[in-house]
C-alpha cells in the first residue's frame, strides 16, 4: 500500500482532532506514570514525568517521539554510564569536577552534530546524576531509571495510543502545497487576466505548506523503513516545490512589464496549451497525495521538449525583439520542468512504498 493511499476515516479523524488528542495522549502518559510512582514508591521519581513532557510536548506524531525517545535513551545510558563511573573512580570533589568538566566540554563539542540531542541528553543527565558530587551510586542509578521509564512510557503512548502518523500529516501538506501551486499556475495562465494577481497570500501559504513538510522529513523517514533508504528523494521533493514556488512568483512579477510583451506572449498557443496541461497535473497531483484519487498524470517530457521548441522558434520570428516575453516564456518552461520532476520524485516515491508493502 503506497504512502498516498486513501486515509482511513480513524486516520481523519486523528490527524482533524491532532492538538486534543496531543493533549489527552500526554495527561495519559502522565497518568501512567503516578500510577506506577504509586503502586511501586522509589526515589527520584519526578524525573519520570519531566522526561515524559520533554519527549512529548512539541513532538505529536509517532515519528517525532520515536527519535527524541531514542536520543534521549542513548544520551542518558551515555551521560549516566560516565556519571557512575566517575562516583566508582573517586570521591575527590575536585578530580569529580574536573572529569564532569571535560565531560561537558565532550557532549558541547557534539552538540551540533547529526545526533546533537543525544549528546546534549547526556550533559544535563551527567550534571544531574552527580549533582555536585553528593550523590551516591545508588542514587545515581534510580535518577537513570527513572528517566529511562519516562523515556518508555512517553514511546509506549506514542505509538499504541491513537498514533499520530507523521506521513498523514507530511502527504496532506504536500497536496495543499500542490494545489495551491496550481490555482495560481491556472489562474496566471488564463487568458481572462487583464491585471496582475494578488498572489502574496497564496505565495505565503505554499511557502508554510513547504516548510512543514521539511519539519516533518526525519519523523516521516522514522516511521518507514523503506524511506530510511530514500531520504534523499523527499529533501529534493521539497526543493523542487521551493524553486517552482520562486518561478511561480517571478511569473507573476514578469508579465504585466509592457502591453508589446503581453501581446507577444498571448501570441505563443504553445504557452497557454502546455499551461493547462501542466496546471491540471499539478491538481491531480494535489488529488493524489491527499489519497482523493488512484491516478497519477502522465509525463510531460515530450510536451516540455515540444514547447522549448516553439518558443524559440516563434520568438525568433518576432519583428520586434521583446526581452521580456522572452524571459517570461522561459521562466513559464523552467517551472514547467519543475513540475515535472516533481511528478517523477512522487512517482518515485509511490514505487518504493507499494515495495514496502508488498
Amino acid at each position: 500500500m503506497s504512502i498516498f493511499a486513501s486515509a482511513s476515516p480513524f486516520e481523519i479523524f486523528i490527524y482533524r482532532h491532532i492538538r486534543i488528542i496531543h493533549v489527552i495522549k500526554i495527561c495519559l502518559a502522565l497518568l501512567i506514570a503516578h500510577l506506577i510512582n504509586a503502586a511501586f514508591p522509589v526515589p527520584h521519581f519526578a524525573w519520570t514525568s519531566v522526561t515524559i513532557v520533554i519527549i512529548m510536548l512539541t513532538l505529536p506524531q509517532v515519528g517525532g517521539a520515536l527519535e527524541k525517545s531514542i536520543q534521549r535513551i542513548i544520551g542518558t545510558v551515555l551521560g549516566a554510564c560516565y556519571a557512575i563511573a566517575i562516583l566508582l573512580l573517586t570521591s575527590n570533589t575536585w578530580l569529580i569536577a574536573i572529569l564532569t568538566m571535560l565531560g561537558i566540554a565532550a557532549t558541547a563539542y557534539r552538540a551540533t552534530s547529526k545526533m546533537g540531542y543525544a549528546y546534549l541528553v547526556a550533559g544535563f543527565t551527567l550534571i544531574m546524576v552527580l549533582d555536585g558530587g553528593s550523590q551516591s551510586f545508588e542514587e545515581a542509578l534510580w535518577r537513570t531509571g527513572t528517566i529511562l521509564l519516562g523515556c518508555v512510557i512517553a514511546l509506549l503512548v506514542s505509538l499504541i495510543v491513537l498514533p499520530l502518523r507523521a506521513r498523514n500529516e507530511w502527504r496532506w501538506q504536500l497536496a495543499e502545497s500542490l494545489k495551491r501551486m496550481g490555482k495560481i499556475w491556472q489562474a496566471h495562465l488564463s487568458p481572462n487576466v487583464v491585471k496582475p494577481l494578488a498572489t502574496r497570500a497564496m505565495l505565503k501559504s505554499v511557502e508554510r505548506a513547504i516548510q512543514r513538510q521539511k519539519a516533518l522529513h526525519k519523523s516521516v523517514v522514522l516511521e518507514s523503513k523503506v524511506l530510511r533508504h530514500h531520504s534523499d528523494v523527499l529533501d529534493e521533493l521539497v526543493a523542487a516545490q521551493s524553486r517552482c514556488l520562486l518561478l511561480l512568483e517571478l511569473l507573476a512579477q514578469t508579465r504585466w512589464e509592457s502591453s508589446r510583451s503581453a501581446l507577444v506572449i498571448q501570441d505563443l498557443f504553445s504557452l497557454g496549451f502546455a499551461g493547462r496541461e501542466l496546471g491540471l497535473d499539478l491538481q491531480a497531483l494535489s488529488q493524489f497525495c491527499a489519497g482523493h484519487s488512484d491516478l497519477l498524470p502522465p509525463s510531460r517530457q515530450e510536451l516540455l521538449v515540444s514547447y522549448k521548441k516553439e518558443i524559440q522558434t516563434t520568438l525568433t520570428e518576432q519583428s520586434s525583439f521583446s526581452l521580456n516575453a522572452n524571459g517570461y516564456a522561459w521562466l513559464v518552461y523552467q517551472a514547467g520542468i519543475q513540475m515535472e520532476h516533481i511528478n517523477s520524485l512522487i512517482r518515485r516515491i509511490t514505487m518504493v512504498t507499494d515495495l514496502e508493502h508488498a
